[in-house]
C-alpha cells in the first residue's frame, strides 16, 4: 500500500526555484571560489606530498567546507572538524559507516546487532536525529523507533565518497534543526574526480569482507571535455550476518551465535556537470539505493507469559527492505558581481518495509493452539527542498570581511502503516483479538522547515573571528482526519509550530606560523519531532496508551570549545576541551494510570538536561619520508543527566549511557617512496566501562584491537589491498552494541564483535 505519492517533489521543484529567493543550505565541497585566504591547501594529507617549503602536508592542512560554509584549512577553523578523504577510505579498507569513524574517538555509529544493523551517527554522546547527516547537501532519511520496530537511516557504498567531514557539537547557526549534536557531511565523487584531467575513465573493483562473508563489486565510468562531463557509479553487494564470538548455536533465544542472514544491496549514482565558463558550473545528480536483509530470527524464539497473555514463538523470520531515491540540481557562480553564489533544488523518497512472520503457540480460550502471525510495517518519507547561498568580500579593518548569507527550505511528508493478521494453523480462521489493525503510530504528517542565516568572517591579520546567526521556522501539519490513526483509539492529532534563533561566535588566532589557538560558542536547536508531538498507540490488552503533546518545546544546547593546534616541521598536533549543556531532551514518559480508562498513559515530554565534557587530542608525526605515526584520543567524562532539571536542588544525577567509554587509536604507516606498496598497523585501545555506569547494566571490560592493512601495486593501474582485522583475535564488546543490556545477561556473547577477520580487494582503473 502506497502511503505517499511516489515522487511528490517532481511538480514541486519548479515552485521551489522561486522559493529560493527566500534565503541557503549546504555547499558542495568543491565550491572554493571567492575565498579571501592565501593559497588553497590540499585535502589529502599524504606524507609523500610536500608543501612548497618542503614540509609534508598534515591533517591541519585539510580543507573543510562544512564548518563555516566557506573553504578553510582546519588549522584556521574555530571548533573541531575532521576531514576524511577518499585515499584514506581506500587505504583503511573502509566498508561501512562504522569503519569510517573507527579512527575518530568520540564518534560512533549506533547499531542493532540481532537484525537491522547500522543506524545513525553519535557525536560526543549525542545521536539519533540530533546529528544532521547529509549526502551532497541533501539530508538522509530520518530515524524512527517505536516498540519492536525501528527505521534506520539509509546508507550508501563508501567507495562513492570523495570525502567526509565531521563537525563536532552544535552547528545550528548554519544548518538549523537536527544539527544539535553535530554535522556529518558526505560528499560523493564528481566526474572530474574520476577523470583527473583525462577524457575517459573506467574503473572496477571487487572486495571480499570476511566479517560477514560479503562480496561486493563496483564499476565507475566517466567521460567528458572541459565543458561537459558525466559519470556513473554502480555497486552491488551480497553477504550474510556479521560474525561474533558467540559459540552457542541453538535455534532459540539462548543462541549467542549471530542470527543467520542474507544481505543484498545495490546503488547507482549518475552525475552530469556542465561548465559553460570558468566559475560557472551546473550539476545534476540522481541516486538510487536499495537494500534487503532476510533474517532467520532465532533469538526471537521465546516463551512470553504476562498475566493472561501467553505464547511460545516456534519460528520467526524477518525481511527488511529500504529504498532511497535522490535527485538534485545545483548551480555555482564565482567571480561575478558577488564573489560566490550557489543554489540547489532537490527531491527525495525513502521507503522502508519490515515484515515479520511467526509460528506460535498462542493461549486461546485456556488452551495453546498453533497460530501463524504475519506483521508488516511500512514507513515512508518523501519531500523536496532548496537552498541558496552567497559569499562576498567587503572592505574592512586589516584584511576585510567575508560575508556569507543564505537560507533553505525543505518540505517532507511522513506516513506509517502497521498491519497484522493471525490465523489458526489448522483451519486458517482468524484468531480473536481486541486489537485494531491496521494502525499507525502517528498520523500522516507534513513538516516544513525554513531558515535564513548570516555569518561574517573577519580576517584581522593572524586573527579570524566568525560570528553567525540563523533564524529557523518549523511547522507540523498533521492530518486530523486520518481515519486509520483515529480508528486506533487515538485522540485527534495536533498541529505544531516553533521558531528559534541559533547564534555562534568563534575565533582562531595564529600566535605564529606554527601555533593556533581557537575557541567557539555555539547554540544548538532541535524542533520537536512530528512523531513525538503526535505519538499514538493504544493496546487494550496491554493496558496502555500513548498521548500526543503539542506543548513540547525545542531541545536546546550551549556548546563551548577551546583548543590549540601546532603545525611544526614534521609534527602536527591538535587538542580541544569542550563543555556542552543540553536542555529539554524529548523522551517518552509514563504518566501513571488514568482512573477513567484504567490505561497506563505515556506521553513525550521534555525530561532531561545533560552536561557532556571532554578532551580530544590528535597528533601526526612524519618520522621519515616513508614512515608516519598517527594517534588520536577522546576522553569524555563527567557526563550526567539531571532528572527534573527545573528544580536543580532536588535533581538526581545519573550517567548518560549514550556516551561511549574513553578510547584512543595509534597507527604506524609505512609507504614506499615509489608508491608501489605500503601498510599500516593500528591499535585501538578502549577503556573499561566497569564502575562508570549503572551496575544493573552490563559494563564491558577494556580492550585493545590490532588491525593491519596494506596495499600492493601489481601494475600501473592494478592495486591489491588487504587487511587483517582484530589480529590477536581479542574478544570484546563495542559499547554501542551492548548499551542497555542487563548485567549477567546469559546471551551477552551475542553482542560481541568479530574475531580475526580478513578483507581483500582488487581494483583496476583504465
Amino acid at each position: 500500500m502506497r502511503l505517499i505519492p511516489r515522487y511528490p517533489f517532481v511538480p514541486a521543484l519548479a515552485v521551489t526555484i522561486s522559493l529560493l529567493l527566500v534565503p541557503c543550505g549546504a555547499l558542495a565541497q568543491d565550491e572554493v571560489a571567492g575565498r579571501q585566504k592565501d593559497a588553497e591547501p590540499a585535502t589529502n594529507p599524504d606524507p609523500e606530498t610536500a608543501q612548497p617549503d618542503g614540509e609534508p602536508l598534515s591533517f591541519l592542512d585539510a580543507v573543510t567546507v562544512t564548518a563555516n560554509l566557506s573553504p578553510a584549512p582546519v588549522q584556521d577553523t574555530p571548533g573541531t572538524v575532521s576531514v576524511i578523504d577518499d585515499e584514506t577510505i581506500e587505504e583503511r579498507l573502509v566498508q561501512d559507516f562504522a569503519d569510517l569513524v573507527k579512527y575518530e574517538p568520540g564518534v560512533y555509529v549506533e547499531n542493532s546487532v540481532t537484525r537491522l544493523g547500522l543506524n545513525g551517527f553519535n557525536i560526543r554522546g549525542i545521536g539519533g536525529n540530533r546529528v544532521l547527516t547529509q549526502v551532497d547537501g541533501v539530508q538522509t532519511a530520518e530515524q524512527f523507533a517505536f516498540g519492536p520496530f525501528s527505521i534506520h537511516q539509509a546508507g550508501l557504498d563508501v567507495d562513492v565518497l570523495k570525502s567526509v567531514e565531521i563537525v563536532r557539537s552544535a552547528n545550528s547557526a548554519l544548518y538549523g534543526s537536527d544539527a544539535l549534536g553535530g554535522v556529518v557531511s558526505l560528499f560523493t565523487k564528481d566526474p572530474a574526480d574520476y577523470l583527473r584531467g583525462r577524457r575517459f575513465h573506467l574503473g572496477a573493483k571487487t572486495t571480499w569482507d570476511g566479517r560477514a562473508n560479503e562480496t561486493s563489486g563496483q564499476l565507475s565510468l566517466a567521460a567528458g571535455t572541459d565543458r561537459l562531463q558525466g559519470s556513473l557509479f554502480a555497486s552491488v553487494r551480497r553477504g550474510h550476518e556479521i560474525r561474533n564470538q558467540g559459540v552457542v548455536t541453538t535455534t532459540d533465544d539462548t543462541r549467542t551465535a549471530p542470527n543467520p542472514q542474507d544481505v543484498a544491496g545495490s546503488q547507482l549514482l549518475a552525475k552530469l556537470v556542465v561548465t559553460p565558463s570558468p566559475g560557472n558550473m551546473l550539476r545534476a545528480a540522481a541516486e538510487v539505493y536499495d537494500t534487503r536483509v532476510e533474517t532467520e530470527w532465532f533469538s526471537d524464539r521465546a516463551r512470553i507469559a504476562l498475566g493472561n497473555l501467553r505464547y511460545d514463538t516456534l519460528d520467526s523470520d524477518a525481511v527488511d527492505t529500504q529504498d532511497r531515491l535522490r535527485v538534485s540540481l545545483d548551480h555555482t557562480l564565482a567571480g561575478r558581481r558577488l564573489d560566490y553564489l550557489s543554489w540547489r533544488v532537490h527531491g527525495h523518497a525513502n521507503d522502508t518495509s519490515q515484515v515479520i512472520d511467526r509460528e506460535r503457540l498462542t493461549l486461546v480460550d485456556g488452551a495453546l493452539a498453533p497460530t501463524l502471525r504475519h506483521g508488516t510495517l511500512d514507513y515512508e518519507q518523501a519531500g523536496y527542498g532548496g537552498s541558496v547561498q552567497t559569499r562576498h568580500g567587503l572592505p574592512g579593518p586589516r584584511d576585510g570581511v567575508l560575508l556569507t548569507a543564505g537560507g533553505s527550505y525543505a518540505a517532507d511528508d511522513f506516513d506509517i502503516l502497521r498491519d497484522r493478521t493471525e490465523t489458526f494453523a489448522s483451519s486458517g480462521a482468524p484468531v480473536p483479538t481486541d486489537l485494531v489493525f491496521p494502525t499507525k503510530y502517528f498520523p500522516r504528517s507534513a513538516v516544513a522547515e525554513a531558515g535564513a542565516y548570516v555569518q561574517a568572517e573577519f580576517l584581522l591579520g593572524r586573527v579570524t573571528l566568525v560570528p553567525g546567526l540563523r533564524y529557523d521556522r518549523y511547522t507540523l501539519d498533521a492530518d486530523q482526519q486520518d481515519p486509520i490513526y483515529l480508528a486506533g483509539l487515538n485522540p485527534e492529532a495536533a498541529d505544531f509550530a516553533d521558531a528559534a534563533l541559533s547564534p555562534k561566535v568563534g575565533a582562531a588566532v595564529r600566535l605564529n606560523d606554527a601555533l593556533t589557538v581557537h575557541g567557539q560558542y555555539a547554540g544548538g536547536f532541535r524542533a520537536p519531532p512530528y512523531s513525538a508531538v503526535n505519538t499514538g498507540f493504544t493496546s487494550l490488552r496491554g493496558g496502555y496508551t500513548t498521548l500526543p503533546n503539542p506543548e513540547l518545546r525545542a531541545e536546546r544546547s550551549d556548546n563551548l570549545e577551546l583548543g590549540v593546534r601546532a603545525d611544526l616541521d614534521r609534527v602536527s598536533l591538535g587538542a580541544t576541551v569542550f563543555s556542552n549543556w543540553y536542555d529539554g531532551f524529548i523522551e517518552l514518559k509514563s504518566l501513571g494510570e488514568n482512573p477513567g480508562t484504567r490505561l497506563l498513559e505515556f506521553r513525550s515530554e521534555n525530561l532531561e538536561a545533560a552536561r557532556i565534557r571532554g578532551l580530544e587530542v590528535r597528533a601526526e608525526a612524519y618520522l621519515s619520508g616513508s614512515l608516519t605515526l598517527r594517534g588520536s584520543y577522546a576522553r569524555i567524562e563527567g557526563v550526567e543527566v539531571l532528572q527534573d532539571a527545573a528544580t536543580p536542588a532536588l535533581a538526581e544525577s545519573t550517567p548518560l549511557g549514550s556516551v561511549a567509554p574513553n578510547e584512543g587509536v595509534v597507527g604506524l604507516r609505512y609507504a614506499r617512496p615509489s608508491g608501489r606498496w605500503g601498510q599500516e598497523l593500528s591499535v585501538r585501545l578502549v577503556e573499561s566501562a566497569v564502575g562508570r555506569f549503572d551496575e544493573d547494566f552490563f559494563e564491558p571490560n577494556g580492550y585493545g584491537v590490532v588491525d593491519l592493512v596494506g596495499f600492493i601495486s601489481l601494475a600501473e593501474s592494478l592495486t591489491l589491498r588487504f587487511g587483517l582485522l582484530n589480529l590477536t583475535g581479542a574478544k570484546y564488546f563495542e559499547w554501542w552494541n551492548v548499551r542497555g543490556r542487563q548485567a549477567g545477561d546469559p546471551v551477552i556473547d551475542r553482542y560481541s564483535s568479530p574475531g580475526l577477520s580478513v578483507i581483500g580487494s582488487v581494483g583496476y582503473d583504465w
